[in-house]
């Protein structure tokens, strides 16, 4: 008698043999990369992400030493040059004034000088004409000095000076503000011709 196989319903007869049919596993069809390849792939997103990194911190230092470097600007630094007394009444007082910003340029307007004898016993104010001043220039201010009262043959004065000033750099807002300026006690002679030097510094301040 041949073999058969028989699939029994309910209880298994004896000598039989019992088989189920299962279907066939699942086979992928696709390649499976080499090593070299597979960490090929895992290195790019790693390299792009680097590298957006490090160009926004770039940007982030660049732009906060613009935004500092921009807002602190410095005011002018301000100092008596020379000071021609051609006789009692008349003076020529020439001061320097330096633009110390490297990015930003200064405009003056409004400027007035004033020349008083220590103790304010006589005042003498003398308007200036508006001027621009370029950054890290330096430009020598003029200032004719008339109608002087002076008494004896040496005169202690106070020079000061006050304008309205605008910081201006590119890209940025102008920043209007009040620039007071006391170059101290200067001793003054008739017909003295003399130059102060660099020394004399005037304090200065921004408001």
């Amino acid at each position: 008698m041949e073999n058969q196989t028989r699939v029994a319903v309910g209880i298994p007869a004896p000598n039989y043999l019992i088989t189920t049919h299962q279907p066939p596993p699942f086979i992928s069809t696709y390649p499976t990369p080499p090593p070299a390849q597979q960490q090929s792939l895992s290195c790019p997103p790693l390299f792009i992400i680097t590298s957006i990194l490090i160009i926004i911190l770039f940007v982030s230092l660049a732009f906060t030493g613009f935004y500092f470097t921009y807002q602190q600007s410095n005011p002018p630094i301000i100092r008596i040059e020379s000071i021609v007394a051609f006789n009692i009444t008349n003076w020529l007082i020439t001061l320097s004034l330096k633009n110390p910003n490297k990015y930003a340029s200064i405009h003056y307007e409004k400027i007035q000088v004033s020349v008083s004898e220590f103790g304010d016993k006589w005042r003498v104010i003398c308007p200036v004409d508006e001027f621009d001043q370029v950054e890290n220039g330096e430009t020598l201010m003029d200032v004719d000095v008339f109608g002087l009262v002076m008494y004896s043959k040496m005169v202690e004065v106070v020079l000061k000076m006050d304008a309205v000033v605008c910081l201006q750099a590119k890209y940025m807002q102008k920043h209007w503000q009040m620039l007071e300026v006391d170059c101290g006690v200067v001793v003054v002679r008739p017909r003295m011709n003399t130059t102060v030097g660099r020394s004399s510094r005037c304090n200065v301040r921004l408001r």
